[in-house]
């Protein structure tokens, strides 16, 4: 394990920190905030922007070659740089507006095709999640484990809706039914990098959802691996990268749980 990694993580940490902390102070204010539309379903506030202006100016000072990928900003910075941010800068955007108190920073350092550092941070409940490559995943400093579950009427699941894809609601509300009638019960929560980390936490068993952004899951996905669980797209063929379906669990009953996708996934297409 690379030193410098623990140097990604606290850089991290601090812009996690920056941007938590307007988040929090901004939530009590959020009656008054413009909500202005991206695309259809999809919203963004000045809190978004205002956060993820505060985590890439800190990033930016401490690794200035580095690239950025930002939900708000997009792609910038070097374009030969071996390591590039992935910044979701407040991940339950709807929730923040609707006075839900459930959302998150996420921020994850992706080298050479692989997230090596990472943090997803939850302001409102103080929830610090952090992980290394080959370093473990903890939340305020305890290790993290997921579940030891192996039987699906054991599991607690999480799911996210496709709202930026409502022509998927079909075979969405398929494999909801499959899993509905098989497992112990469902949770959507609207925030997937805290899904996520639910999942490596062991609250959730495991968690599916479709056509995720990078900076919706690349925190998170390492949290899962890090914590003993598997992460993967909805069928073998399918790069959760390119797709951006995902399915994380503890890993135990994951083959049977990517057979259940990948079904529902052939009926997309």
């Amino acid at each position: 394990m690379s030193s410098k990694y623990y140097d990604f993580l606290s850089a991290a940490v601090a812009a996690a920190h920056l941007g938590g902390k307007i988040l929090q102070e901004r939530f009590a204010q959020r009656q008054t905030l413009q909500v202005d539309h991206k695309a259809e379903f999809d919203f963004v506030t000045a809190v978004d922007r205002e956060s993820e202006a505060a985590i890439v100016a800190h990033l930016k000072k401490h690794f200035p070659r580095h690239a950025i990928l930002a939900e708000e900003g997009g792609a910038s910075g070097e374009n030969q740089s071996e390591v590039q941010w992935i910044i979701d800068p407040l991940d339950g955007t709807a929730n923040f507006i609707h006075g839900v108190p459930q959302f998150a920073v996420s921020i994850a350092a992706r080298e050479q095709e692989k997230i090596v550092a990472a943090v997803v941070f939850d302001p409102m409940r103080d929830e610090l999640f952090t992980v290394i490559r080959s370093g473990g995943a903890f939340l305020n400093r305890a290790p993290l484990h997921v579940t030891a579950s192996t039987e699906l009427h054991q599991c607690l699941l999480g799911t996210g809706f496709p709202f930026r894809a409502k022509e998927l609601l079909e075979p969405y509300l398929g494999l909801f039914k499959t899993f509905f009638e098989r497992v112990r019960d469902l949770r959507r929560l609207g925030a997937a990098s805290l899904d996520l980390a639910y999942v490596a936490a062991g609250r959730f068993d495991a968690f599916w959802e479709y056509r995720l952004n990078p900076w919706d899951f690349a925190a998170g996905v390492l949290l899962v691996q890090e914590a003993g669980g598997a992460v993967s797209g909805f069928s073998a063929e399918d790069d959760y990268w390119s797709s951006g379906n995902i399915l994380a669990s503890n890993g135990k009953m994951h083959a049977l749980l990517q057979e259940i996708t990948q079904a529902g996934y052939a009926l997309k297409r």
